[in-house]
């Protein structure tokens, strides 16, 4: 491992857009993924094309990688835009500042060629030292999405994983109320009763999903990275945040587009 050449040496930031992965016959043989399944191959081979493309020499002084599967890349058509609904999930996988949500529901309209989407979710990471997910966790990241609501950026917004007691104090304080909640299945295999009376008392959507809380655990990440470089290169990878954009054709209800952005970091400074 010692005299591997480093493919990636001063990379710090890692930006892996996966373009239009309906267009993955890879994918399409693969139905039953989970959702990190289906966002590890994602990463993998998008990052794995970039690197046997790039310039070696070049990549040895980049600091920051911007790597786009530019075959999948597409844009929305404007004239098709009124027929398309775009939903985009945000995991964010660090305790990030809350204006980091701008940052990312940019890239989902340039991504896109757009210049709003319909539905913006967030999915909170787990609070730390084991502690309890409360409203005043919440408010700073909901602040900064009704921004994005009065900007015209977003129609709606969503969150992932609250129960009612939750969901409730989040309605009551939210200047701009939630429209769906999302409930994970797999941590309760039936809609708790309240929480199904609170959403149908308020019109707000409760909708099944099976994402998990980290749904790019660190450790797998940094196996992929290291599986298109070197070991070392692979190291110290964080996850900061994931997002999952879908686009719906909705005379059809069939999605027309499905693509993932995922932003890393590492921090060189730690490194032995």
């Amino acid at each position: 491992m010692a005299d591997e050449v480093l493919l990636i040496p001063k990379a710090n930031t890692l930006l892996v857009h996966s373009g239009n992965i309906v267009n993955w016959n890879r994918l399409k043989r693969k139905p039953n993924q989970t959702p990190t399944e289906e966002i590890t191959e994602c990463v993998g081979s998008t990052l794995a094309k970039f690197l046997a493309e790039s310039d070696k020499n070049q990549l040895q002084y980049e600091t920051d990688l911007d790597c786009v599967n530019a075959k999948f890349q597409e844009t929305l058509p404007a004239d098709e835009r009124d027929e398309l609904k775009v939903t985009v999930k945000i995991f964010l996988c660090k305790l990030l500042p809350p204006d980091a949500l701008k940052e990312i529901v940019d890239r989902a309209l340039t991504e896109l060629g757009v210049s709003f989407v319909e539905t913006v979710l967030i999915s909170l990471p787990e609070q730390g030292d084991g502690e309890e997910l409360t409203l005043d966790s919440i408010k700073p990241y909901w602040e900064v999405l009704q921004g994005l609501v009065q900007k015209e950026q977003v129609l709606s917004l969503g969150i992932s994983d609250l129960d009612k007691g939750m969901l409730e104090q989040l309605y009551q304080w939210a200047q701009i109320k939630p429209v769906i909640d999302q409930v994970n299945l797999e941590s309760c295999c039936v809609i708790p009763k309240d929480l199904g009376e609170f959403a149908k008392q308020h019109d707000i959507q409760l909708l099944t999903h099976n994402d998990p809380k980290n749904i790019m655990p660190e450790q797998i990440l940094q196996e992929v990275i290291a599986a298109s470089s070197t070991y070392k290169d692979g190291s110290q990878w964080e996850t900061h945040w994931v997002l999952r954009y879908s686009v719906l054709i909705k005379c059809r209800g069939i999605i027309r587009t499905k693509g993932y952005i995922l932003k890393a970091i590492r921090d060189l400074k730690k490194r032995k």
